[in-house]
């Protein structure tokens, strides 16, 4: 039995190939590594587990690999997976649960606060040559603000934490989890008409599933207060960009700190390049050298678990025939 990386970004391999190594069991890639449905057929159709960062596991790739047990998924989102059809397959599914808390939300606080004090747009200016925040008042401050945050996982939770200690009010909606979550972390919990309506700062954590896809678009946007500051370092496909650079250009939404993209790399004729109201990232939120090391390492135990026939860590679907 073998484990078969589809993709990844890795500058070694070296720590994952310890772990399977020790467990008895081959670590390969696929030669050249698979972006389509056909190459990860074609190039991994022996594994008996896949490591997944970006390539499509689709019901066909999964129909296609008769020896497969388990896919293991480089990261928390499993949205390139197709968990029905691994389920009626029994095919196990795991993902990296911890991977990249800290960053992430390091990450969103950044943004947030920088766009809150007007960074970007007070930098974009200088470099045309003007000078003076004048025409970028108001600037509340951080007390008088309330930030919303619509998910209220693992990472919203530590973005509530780290966020009080600026003196926000914060409010979060999530139809999924118990109200006593909520009260734990001191958040003020919403429905989301009550969050888009309340919100002078959207931070967005959710999965991108069916419900999710373009959740913020015209009309949602639309029930949002005006000069809203809009956050996302969640999924790209949340948004419907189309519908953001029109609140963008029309002021209705103040600025965006985006780390994620409907299409990524972003293309480069897209209009959100020349924004001075957008501060971006190129999906780069969940990204540090302790991070990367500790995903690769967790992947690769829940790889050798899967090959071992013991339940993952990061379990999402088991058991496994």
């Amino acid at each position: 039995m073998n484990a078969i990386i589809t993709d990844h970004t890795f500058p070694s391999l070296a720590s994952q190939t310890r772990v399977l190594s020790a467990a008895g069991f081959e670590l390969d890639q696929a030669q050249p590594l698979c972006t389509t449905e056909d190459e990860v057929i074609e190039r991994c159709r022996n594994a008996s587990v896949l490591l997944v960062q970006w390539a499509p596991i689709t019901r066909r790739v999964m129909e296609s690999m008769t020896k497969l047990k388990g896919v293991v998924r480089y990261g928390i989102g499993v949205n390139n997976i197709d968990l029905e059809a691994a389920r009626e397959m029994r095919i196990g599914v795991a993902n990296v649960p911890a991977y990249c808390l800290e960053e992430v939300s390091n990450h969103t606080l950044a943004m947030l606060l920088a766009l809150a004090r007007r960074i970007p747009q007070d930098y974009a200016r200088i470099q045309k040559g003007d000078w003076g925040v004048g025409p970028l008042l108001p600037i509340p401050a951080f007390s008088e603000l309330t930030l919303g945050l619509l998910g209220f996982g693992a990472i919203a939770r530590k973005v509530a934490i780290k966020a009080k200690v600026f003196g926000f009010h914060i409010i979060a909606c999530d139809p999924y989890l118990d109200s006593g979550i909520f009260a734990q972390c001191g958040v003020e919990r919403k429905e989301i008409d009550d969050l888009l309506g309340s919100a002078d700062i959207l931070s967005l954590h959710t999965p991108l599933v069916a419900e999710t896809t373009h959740l913020i678009r015209r009309e949602t946007i639309a029930r949002m207060k005006s000069n809203v500051i809009l956050i996302n370092t969640s999924r790209g496909g949340v948004i419907c960009e189309a519908d953001l650079v029109t609140a963008l250009r029309s002021g209705k939404i103040l600025a965006a700190g985006l780390d994620v993209f409907e299409q990524e790399p972003l293309p480069a004729d897209s209009p959100l390049r020349s924004m001075p109201n957008v501060l971006m990232t190129s999906h780069a939120a969940s990204v540090s050298t302790q991070a990367t090391e500790l995903l690769q390492i967790k992947a690769a135990e829940s790889a050798r678990d899967f090959l071992l026939g013991k339940r993952p860590e990061g379990a999402l679907i088991w058991p496994v025939t």
